[in-house]
């Protein structure tokens, strides 16, 4: 475990280390190639949202915390991507 920590590097042990992490990413792309084509899917819904109901009763905090951790908000609402990465 200890071959993990940091240390300052050489120049010679740099480079090995790169070299070893190209051969790593290209033993990888080559075993994804292998992988058979798999259709896209896109899942399309009439709604966006959900009914509101009475939910679990949980730690009096988890909402705030949910609130104070989300990137994006509207009123009393989180505002979640949808599909961003769908073109």
């Amino acid at each position: 475990m200890s071959s993990y920590l940091w240390k300052k590097l050489s120049d010679e042990e740099r480079k090995k280390l790169e070299n070893e992490a190209r051969e790593l990413i290209l033993a990888f792309g080559d075993e994804i190639e292998k992988l058979p084509n798999m259709p896209e899917s896109v899942v399309e819904r009439e709604k966006d949202t959900r009914e509101e109901r009475e939910g679990a009763v949980c730690d009096s905090d988890f909402r705030n915390l949910m609130f104070k951790n989300a990137p994006n908000k509207k009123d009393d609402c989180i505002v979640a991507e949808k599909g961003g990465w769908v073109r």
